[in-house]
């Protein structure tokens, strides 16, 4: 497998921890709403990724500069990540389905 694509996975894979991390947090605080808003103490990577949740929606943060989920974007995205695997799934049978028909009609 090609190093750079390697790297890129496992890179992923990392944030997508530190997301969850940062997610648990809040589901754990129960902070579903900015009445039960907590403040989040993150190193600069969990900081840049909060950014990203903030961007997405998925996190917000009060004036007061504590942070709490919001559940329909949320919900929203995990819809989306529904739809997303299964786009993978039929984009990798179409890539296998192409291999067997070269194979076949090559003979081998």
């Amino acid at each position: 497998m090609n190093p750079a694509i390697t790297a890129a996975i496992i890179a992923a894979t990392r944030d997508k921890d530190t997301e969850e991390y940062i997610l648990a947090k809040l589901r754990s605080a129960k902070a579903q709403a900015a009445s039960s808003a907590i403040a989040l103490e993150v190193n600069d990577k969990q900081q840049k990724l909060l950014e990203q949740a903030l961007g997405k929606g998925i996190v917000v943060k009060t004036m007061d500069g504590r942070f709490y989920l919001n559940q329909r974007a949320l919900s929203e995205r995990k819809e989306g990540q529904g739809y997303m695997a299964l786009l993978i799934l039929v984009v990798v049978a179409s890539a296998i389905a192409t291999m067997v028909a070269l194979t076949v009609r090559s003979g081998g």
